[in-house]
């Protein structure tokens, strides 16, 4: 993915997090196990914070002009969740709590990486700074899903 400019990075940054919070959303539709959704809840949670906070960044900075966005929504939707909820299904992130958490935690990796690849191509040390602090919320994330797998494994 190319991006010429720190706005385009915060556009497509707003584009994953819409990605992963309607993931979420679709996932809370078709769950059944109360484990499971109150997991897909707390990570919806999170994406929804992130999502705030690069919007708010994005309107400082302006948006995008109109020919770019439909590119930048789509640069935006192939970074995070290839496949969608029948991936997590296939993953098994929609009846089991290790299956949700090894699926989350692969994009919490992700995302992490290409933030910090954002940020390492921002000249304003503000959005930098933005991204590099995301990117260390995605690191707790996926440290903490980490954890939740290491516990379930020794049950």
């Amino acid at each position: 993915m190319v991006l010429r400019n720190e706005q385009q990075a915060l556009c497509v940054a707003v584009e994953m997090e819409k990605r992963a919070i309607r993931v979420y959303e679709r996932a809370l539709m078709l769950v059944q196990d109360p484990q499971v959704e109150k997991g897909i809840r707390d990570i919806l949670m999170d994406e929804q914070q992130h999502l705030c906070r690069f919007s708010a960044m994005r309107e400082d900075c302006g948006c995008a002009p109109q020919e770019d966005r439909m590119l930048i929504q789509a640069m935006g939707a192939e970074v995070l969740f290839p496949g969608g909820v029948m991936e997590m299904e296939r993953a098994k992130g929609l009846t089991t709590l290790k299956g949700l958490y090894e699926f989350a935690a692969e994009s919490e990796y992700d995302a992490m990486h290409k933030y910090v690849d954002f940020a390492e191509k921002c000249e304003d040390k503000t959005i930098r700074g933005a991204f590099l602090t995301i990117a260390g919320e995605e690191a707790a994330h996926y440290a903490e899903l980490q954890r939740r797998l290491t516990e379930i494994a020794g049950e």
